[in-house]
C-alpha cells in the first residue's frame, strides 16, 4: 500500500485578502477587517500583510491597531462574500479528490492519496491548486503536502504566503526537528 498524500490548503490573510479585490483603491495600505470603526468597538478579525508587518495582529482590539498603525483602513466583515469565496475554493478542491474536510472558512485538508494517478504527485497538485485559486478567486494560498494531516498543516504555516512546503520521509528530521517548540 503506498503512502498517503494529504495537503493543508489555506488561503492568506483571507478576509482581507478578498476585500483587497473588492476595493483596489485601497491597493499598497494597510487594510483590516473587523469591528465598527464609527463605533470605535470591535476586534481585527484579520489583516493583510501591509498591516501585519506594522505589527496589527488578529484578535487586537480595532484601537490598539489605530495606534500603531494610523494609517490603517477598517472594513466591516461580509460573512456572505467569504462563503462564497469558501465555496469556490472547495469547488476547486473537489476537482482533485472527494475527501475533503474544511477547517473553517479559509482552511482544508485534502486527501489526494487516489488522485495520484490520475492527477500526478502531491505537489503537482497543490501547484495546480495553488495556481488556479489565484487566478480563478484572485487570492493566494499556503499549501502544505505530507503523509499526514499535522505536517501538512505545519507545511501551509512554514512560509506564507503564496507558498508550497512538503515535508516527506526523507526531509522532516532536518526540517521540522529544527523548529521551535511553539510552532
Amino acid at each position: 500500500m503506498s503512502e498517503r498524500v494529504i495537503l493543508h490548503s489555506d488561503m492568506n490573510c483571507f478576509y482581507a485578502s478578498v476585500e483587497m479585490l473588492h476595493h483596489p483603491e485601497f491597493a499598497g495600505m494597510p487594510l483590516a477587517v473587523g469591528g465598527d470603526p464609527e463605533a470605535r468597538h470591535g476586534i481585527v478579525l484579520t489583516a493583510n500583510y501591509i498591516a501585519k508587518q506594522k505589527g496589527v495582529k488578529t484578535g487586537m482590539a480595532l484601537w490598539q491597531a489605530k495606534q500603531i498603525c494610523p494609517e490603517i483602513i477598517f472594513v466591516p466583515p461580509r460573512m456572505d462574500l467569504y462563503l462564497r469565496f469558501s465555496q469556490m475554493a472547495r469547488e476547486i478542491y473537489s476537482e482533485y479528490t472527494d475527501k475533503i474536510e474544511p477547517y473553517g472558512i479559509d482552511e482544508a485538508w485534502l486527501d489526494v492519496s487516489d488522485s495520484r494517478n490520475l492527477k500526478g504527485s502531491g505537489m503537482t497538485i497543490a501547484r495546480e491548486i495553488s495556481h488556479r485559486i489565484k487566478y480563478e478567486l484572485g487570492v493566494t494560498v499556503s499549501i502544505g503536502i505530507s503523509w499526514n494531516k499535522i505536517y501538512a498543516k505545519l507545511g501551509s504555516d512554514y512560509k506564507k504566503p503564496d507558498a508550497i512546503t512538503e515535508f516527506n520521509r526523507e526531509n522532516y528530521k532536518d526540517r521540522i526537528w529544527q523548529l521551535p517548540a511553539s510552532d
